[in-house]
């Protein structure tokens, strides 16, 4: 596995320090700034795979409603017509 190392001015860590600590805050979690900064390089390296699983979700989700709302309204249609013909004399 490649294995790559940086240097960062104590100024950039402690500014850095910041996010981190608002994200654990945030998420409930304890990371270090190391973890922090993998796991974001990590989300920067899926960005464009998730960003269009998102979307995929999105219009299957929509699609999944549309589907319950055109079942509901044929239900309430079918209650409807029945209710009239039950109260036929």
């Amino acid at each position: 596995m490649p294995r790559f190392t940086i240097d960062l001015t104590d100024k950039t860590v402690t500014r850095l320090q910041t996010y981190v600590q608002r994200y654990n805050d945030n998420n409930g979690t304890a990371l270090t700034t190391k973890d922090w900064l993998t796991l974001h390089l990590h989300e920067l390296a899926i960005a464009e795979d998730l960003a269009a699983a998102a979307e995929a979700l999105r219009v299957q989700s929509e699609q999944d409603a549309r589907a319950t709302l055109t079942a509901a309204v044929r239900t309430t249609r079918d209650e409807l017509i029945t209710a009239l013909a039950d109260a036929a004399p």
